[in-house]
């Protein structure tokens, strides 16, 4: 209980004080080659050998990289060679007539693309070259708490890994081993955790354990999709590249089945979600849950 408690404290001081903490930046260099910058601008001017990843800052590519690039608001601009995927998560991507990318260039935003720039792989563009949407009221609060629980589950995942990088890296290492089990574990402690949420709803202290437990369980279960996706690329990824990796793709995942389902059908994409995210929350409770109790 004492370090449940701790956990919820925690969570709370930080959330508070996150953006004065933050003010200059943070970056994170992991042993594979990777770059992290959480609130701070990347400008490549020498090979990278891993990914680079940014959040609410800009990329500038200026010399080659070998793996992935990705922008979480902010943008990138490519004017080397990039190996992997251009990822730009509501920001613009923007490739010079120098840039050359191996993979895919997913832009959830703007994309500019000048003469000679190449792409090996396809180019997506979501919600086009505007902003300004079209959507009901409905959809937009939807979008907005999508944003914030995404936002939260970033800087408290970046937090965890940087205090307990050692313990996640073990448990990334056999992650994808027994899902099924990890599966039906999570559900069972989903529907406990959502029953005692009903019991003691009139207390506060219950929807602030319930959004921890959603928080850390999007945590665990985006690491477990990035390393389902970056596995095909290589064996050897951080632990960052794999959280940051899957929780942009899950954040994909929902945004195009926000859209992609026509307005006039909101039970439907309202159904469609909910399974999204009884899904990710299930798998990631129960790997926290294995990890914790059953390994024992």
């Amino acid at each position: 209980m004492k370090k449940l408690f701790s956990l919820l404290l925690l969570f709370a001081v930080f959330m508070l004080i996150t953006i004065p903490i933050f003010a200059e930046g943070v970056v994170i260099s992991s042993e594979n080659g990777d770059r992290v910058s959480l609130i701070d601008d990347i400008s490549i001017t020498k090979p990278v050998m891993g990914n680079v990843i940014s959040v609410l800052g800009n990329v500038s590519v200026n010399s080659k990289i070998n793996g992935q690039v990705v922008a979480v608001f902010g943008d990138i601009t490519v004017n080397e060679e990039v190996s992997g995927q251009v990822v730009t998560v509501f920001g613009n991507t923007i490739l010079t007539q120098n840039a050359l990318v191996g993979g895919d260039v997913i832009t959830i935003g703007s994309l500019t693309k000048d003469e000679g720039a190449k792409v090996k792989g396809q180019e997506v563009r979501i919600l086009g070259e505007s902003m300004n949407l079209d959507i009901s009221a409905f959809v937009y609060l939807r979008l907005a708490i999508m944003i914030l629980f995404t936002l939260a589950v970033l800087i408290v995942g970046l937090l965890i890994l940087v205090i307990s990088k050692e313990k996640y890296n073990k448990i990334s290492q056999h992650i994808e081993k027994d899902i099924g089990r990890k599966l039906l574990l999570g559900v069972l402690s989903l529907l406990s955790a959502s029953i005692l949420l009903l019991l003691l709803l009139v207390t506060l202290i219950a929807p602030l354990l319930y959004i921890v437990i959603l928080v850390l369980s999007s945590v665990t279960a985006s690491i477990y999709f990035g390393r389902l996706i970056l596995r095909t690329f290589s064996q050897k990824n951080s632990i960052y590249t794999e959280f940051v990796t899957g929780l942009v793709s899950i954040t994909l995942l929902k945004l195009l089945l926000l859209f992609m389902v026509p307005q006039d059908e909101l039970l439907l994409g309202l159904a469609l979600v909910v399974i999204v995210d009884l899904f990710i929350y299930s798998l990631g409770l129960g790997i926290q849950m294995e990890e914790r109790y059953l390994k024992k």
